[in-house]
């Protein structure tokens, strides 16, 4: 055999520890339980009426049992898009309890950040006959219907007419 087998040993040692797969530690645990009940809660906000996206962040309160110092506090923080009409101090409230009610370690007094942010425009609709379109399209769109009808008469009697010319044509032959 030729080289060190010591050298063959460590080769073989850093081979297999290449191949093994990562192992979480506890803050990574506590990483993706965090981000899994942020998702979760942002799930649960955008189906709040008026609601077009939210993004949570949450930090649970964890105690590591090597640590000399306290655990921090529980924190969570929230952006929320909606529409233009919705009632923003409505969403603030049931944000606010959701988020208690998935972090109930958070500190009593301590309300955490909600940004509401109006991105979307909701347009108001108005009813034409079968139609629905904006309200600043409707009398556009009454005017083009009465300019229609207008020509489907106007063309309905130019055919009444050339048939009675053409009857009265054949008839007096």
């Amino acid at each position: 055999m030729h080289g060190n087998p010591r050298s063959w040993a460590i080769a073989a040692a850093l081979a297999i520890s290449a191949c093994a797969p990562p192992v979480d530690g506890p803050v990574d645990r506590q990483r993706a339980i965090d981000r899994d009940d942020g998702d979760r809660l942002a799930a649960q906000l955008a189906q709040l009426p008026g609601v077009v996206a939210a993004s949570v962040v949450l930090h649970h309160a964890h105690r590591d049992p090597l640590a000399v110092a306290p655990p921090a506090d529980a924190t969570a923080a929230a952006v929320i898009s909606v529409d233009d009409r919705a009632d923003r101090e409505a969403i603030r409230s049931a944000a606010a309890r959701l988020i208690r009610a998935t972090l109930p370690e958070l500190p009593v007094g301590a309300a955490p950040p909600i940004e509401i942010n109006a991105t979307v425009r909701r347009a108001t609709l108005a009813r034409v006959g079968p139609f629905s379109v904006e309200d600043s399209s409707k009398a556009a769109l009454k005017t083009t219907l009465a300019l229609g009808c207008l020509v489907i008469a106007g063309l309905a009697g130019a055919i009444a007419l050339y048939a009675r010319r053409h009857r009265l044509g054949n008839s007096a032959q």
